[in-house]
């Protein structure tokens, strides 16, 4: 179970993905300095550049499944189905299918601790067999990208959602850039500067966020590129998945004070992703419910 040879034959290749991630790290810095200099600059919203910086780790744990499947290991196999072939074959859905964000209400809770519990166990498997270079790359991944939310669309995003659900090994995250410091990573203390540099950009990104007010404030789940938003659709029994009940969410409805009625047909234009319910037709002053 969790043999060595499946994760060392991942680690293999951890140097070219070590590499990937910080040049993908290197222009999100690049144009967080720009537009911290007063310069405009914009990022793209779709799916598949904010996704693409990640795909060498997708396919890096589909080798990995690959190699638990011939170990026999299949304890590993289950957890790699789920960041390789599983991420790869949904991601590719999404895209090409044009899948809409409401249909993925009835698993959002599913989904959202599947990622928690499984990117905590191969952490902790890397850690165990003393592998920390993929570790510090998804960190330097994940942590590029909240920078670029903090810094290009005002969202604290993971961070707003510690506060919401109290999951604290998302510490975890800013903690793994400082890797480089402590253990043996690809590019050493490079590695560890550049970590270094995403924290220090990540967290002026924050500030900037919370001056603006906009710290708690709740995407849109239905327009947002980010699938991990998925969390903020209403669930059949009309709360949001994760979250503060009753807490307005931008574009959307704040269910607590809505009858029992009208919330029905909100159920029906989410899932159905209708533009037909507006706010003036709940009697309320509130966003309309778009497709």
């Amino acid at each position: 179970m969790f043999a060595a040879e499946v994760y060392a034959g991942m680690d293999r290749f951890a140097g070219p993905v070590v590499i990937w991630v910080s040049c993908v790290a290197l222009w999100i810095l690049a144009k967080t300095v720009r537009r911290g200099l007063g310069h405009e600059v914009e990022f793209s919203e779709h799916m598949i550049l904010s996704e693409l910086p990640g795909l060498p780790l997708e396919l890096l744990c589909s080798l990995g499944w690959v190699l638990a499947l011939r170990h026999g290991d299949w304890a590993s196999a289950l957890l790699l189905l789920w960041w390789g072939p599983g991420y790869l074959i949904v991601a590719g859905r999404a895209v090409t299918s044009g899948l809409r964000p409401a249909s993925w209400a009835p698993l959002a809770l599913a989904t959202s601790w599947g990622c928690k519990l499984s990117y905590l166990a191969l952490m902790a498997i890397f850690a165990w067999h003393g592998l920390w270079a993929l570790p510090f790359a998804y960190s330097v991944w994940i942590m590029a990208d909240q920078a670029r939310l903090a810094w290009f669309k005002g969202s604290a995003d993971r961070t707003r959602r510690t506060f919401e659900d109290l999951w604290l090994p998302r510490l975890l995250y800013p903690a793994f850039l400082f890797l480089p410091f402590a253990v043996e990573v690809p590019g050493g203390w490079a590695a560890g500067a550049l970590g270094t540099l995403i924290a220090i950009a990540w967290l002026l990104g924050l500030v900037q966020v919370a001056n603006s007010g906009k710290f708690f404030e709740q995407p849109d789940p239905i327009h947002s590129p980010n699938l991990r938003d998925i969390v903020y659709l209403p669930e059949v029994g009309g709360r949001p998945c994760e979250g503060k009940q009753g807490r307005p969410v931008p574009g959307g409805i704040d269910q607590s004070s809505v009858g029992r009625g009208e919330l029905s047909r909100v159920r029906e234009a989410v899932s159905s992703g209708s533009s037909g319910v507006s706010s003036s037709s709940l009697g309320q002053e509130r966003p309309r419910v778009r497709g």
